[in-house]
């Protein structure tokens, strides 16, 4: 049973039911039609989620510094693992955001990756990846399903589109989980 209080449900349930329906008209009455924009797809699959991870991540070296990524970690214990890589992805970035709540200290990485722990703990159940600029739209956005083991099974979708995307950044601003700082680019590096 889905957390129907997550944050990103009502958008993950949204994009479920647009591509359940291979004619979501009888749906538009209850459904934002402006998502219809880009592609969208709908995943229960923990392989396919890393893969669409990896290659978000990566666009950055499509779009040398003019992209920012968002990545939601659950926890900083499971992005030290990724440090190195995101250490090389700074290269490529204009700004690197990873949010997990604070259960240990990670050490800066580069002045352009901000680690983000204020209100980290409201996406704990969810799998972020976004990257965006004014011109490109990607995100992945899935919800744990509550399950015997922690963060093994998930709930979600990809897209390239501008609106889904979007809508997630602002949740994460209404949330204060990204400040307006944030967005401005400031150092929000957290010591914990």
């Amino acid at each position: 049973m889905l957390n129907t209080n997550n944050l990103f449900h009502d958008l993950i349930v949204e994009v479920r039911a647009l591509t359940e329906f291979h004619n979501p008209s009888s749906l538009f009455e209850d459904l934002h039609t402006d998502s219809l924009d880009g592609e969208y797809h709908f995943t229960t699959s923990r392989e396919t989620m890393l893969m669409i991870s990896r290659v978000i991540e990566d666009s950055l070296k499509l779009h040398k510094k003019r992209c920012s990524l968002y990545s939601g970690f659950q926890e900083l214990s499971r992005f030290k693992e990724h440090s190195e890589r995101y250490a090389k992805l700074a290269a490529y970035a204009d700004q690197i955001f990873v949010i997990g709540v604070a259960d240990t200290p990670v050490g800066k990485i580069a002045d352009n990756v901000h680690i983000l722990t204020k209100n980290a703990d409201i996406i704990r159940e969810n799998w972020i990846s976004i990257i965006k600029n004014k011109n490109i739209h990607i995100s992945l956005i899935a919800q744990e399903i509550p399950s015997g083991k922690h963060h093994e099974r998930y709930i979600g979708f990809y897209t390239n589109s501008k609106i889904l995307t979007e809508k997630a950044v602002n949740i994460l601003i209404a949330k204060k989980i990204l400040s307006d700082a944030t967005i401005l680019g400031k150092q929000t590096y957290f010591n914990i």
